[in-house]
């Protein structure tokens, strides 16, 4: 891993002869959409090709699809049958003429100047992928006043009006594709790759011989892991430069536990240990089965605690796809980022769930207050 201090210029339009192909899907998101086009359209990297998919939207999304496109020639709308957000993304790659691709949500939006400053980072390093840090803001957040403060960027909203004071040097890290893989594996928090496609630029080439798996949801999971098993070098930008929504009503990641958990994430979450099993990191498989089964013992207990009854239905299906880390509990637990805290709930789990719920409840309802308050942790 090498850090460069790195000044992004400025591509000259003169000098924009790189096409780069930013593809969108939309499904039912009339009332972000505009916003997020918008923010495509005032990119300061001019050479784009904008590729609209409207997935059988049922509300005006394909109208405003087809509004922005007689606004912009950069524009292409594609009007299709619903079939999720895989369907739309592999539709686009067929489409895009670029020599680059981006992704972004259609309820998201994005920095004027991301796709500058995430190409200069990959022409400066010779890399295959860039990726950059990114915002989370609730609807609550658009609506109040807030100030970011994040290294190479200053953003002031104040009352709804937008002041933006950019500073164009930013942390720039040149990591090999192993290393990226095992930040994004252990996902780490100082350099957050994560499963989504649309913090990230890809040469197209990467492209070729991968395309997101046909499901509804996680169809990111396996995506991802592909994509950075097969890069040699990758461009880390430690400025945020993309606005991820979070809990937006309606939203698919807001709906919490679901069956989808049971019937896509964790047969994603199989396939991805199987491909770090194939392509010889077996240490990483472990460090990938850890965070999978630690995530399990969270939901388990999402479940088991939920007051509607609606989630406990998963309890048993979690409780089963956990009991299967009982066989595998050396090779787990002694990865690089184990905790041995972490253990000892899966010993407990394992030899009796009721006494892991015992202990959960115990350490969350009385444990954790009590040194809170003894360390001064407490606020008044």
């Amino acid at each position: 891993m090498e850090e460069k201090n790195h000044y992004m210029e400025d591509i000259p339009i003169i000098k924009q002869n790189t096409l780069i192909s930013i593809i969108v899907a939309c499904y039912n998101v009339e009332q972000f959409l505009p916003r997020c086009i918008e923010s495509i359209m005032a990119q300061t990297y001019k050479n784009l090709e904008i590729i609209l998919i409207d997935d059988g939207a049922r509300d005006n999304t394909g109208n405003i699809c087809d509004h922005y496109k007689t606004l912009d020639e950069r524009i292409v709308v594609v009007h299709q049958t619903n079939g999720g957000a895989a369907v739309a993304r592999n539709e686009g790659i067929k489409l895009a003429r670029g020599q680059y691709i981006g992704f972004v949500d259609g309820d998201d939006y994005i920095e004027p100047y991301m796709y500058e400053y995430m190409l200069s980072a990959m022409l400066t390093t010779d890399a295959e992928l860039s990726v950059c840090r990114y915002f989370e803001d609730s609807q609550e957040d658009l609506k109040k006043a807030r100030t970011y403060r994040k290294k190479g960027l200053v953003h002031i909203k104040d009352d709804g009006k937008a002041k933006e004071i950019v500073e164009r040097g930013v942390r720039l890290l040149e990591l090999t594709g192993g290393e990226a893989l095992k930040e994004y594996v252990e996902e780490s928090d100082k350099i957050v790759i994560r499963n989504a496609p649309w913090n990230k630029l890809y040469k197209a080439e990467l492209l070729d011989e991968v395309s997101f798996p046909v499901q509804r949801y996680y169809e990111d999971i396996l995506f991802s892991a592909q994509i950075l098993s097969k890069v040699r070098k990758v461009a880390y930008i430690d400025t945020p430069l993309y606005h991820y929504i979070i809990n937006r009503k309606g939203g698919a990641m807001g709906a919490g536990l679901r069956k989808e958990i049971l019937t896509e994430q964790i047969p994603s979450y199989h396939a991805r240990s199987e491909l770090l099993e194939e392509i010889g990191r077996r240490d990483l498989a472990a460090s990938h089965d850890y965070m999978v089964y630690k995530k399990l013992l969270l939901l388990y207990t999402e479940a088991r605690r939920d007051k509607t009854g609606e989630k406990k239905k998963f309890m048993e299906p979690l409780a089963e796809e956990i009991k299967t880390c009982a066989n595998q509990m050396y090779r787990v637990f002694s990865c690089d980022i184990a905790d041995p805290h972490q253990k000892m709930r899966m010993e407990l789990f394992l030899k009796n769930p009721k006494f892991y719920d015992l202990f959960m409840d115990l350490n969350e309802g009385i444990v954790l207050p009590l040194r809170q308050k003894f360390s001064g942790g407490h606020k008044k």
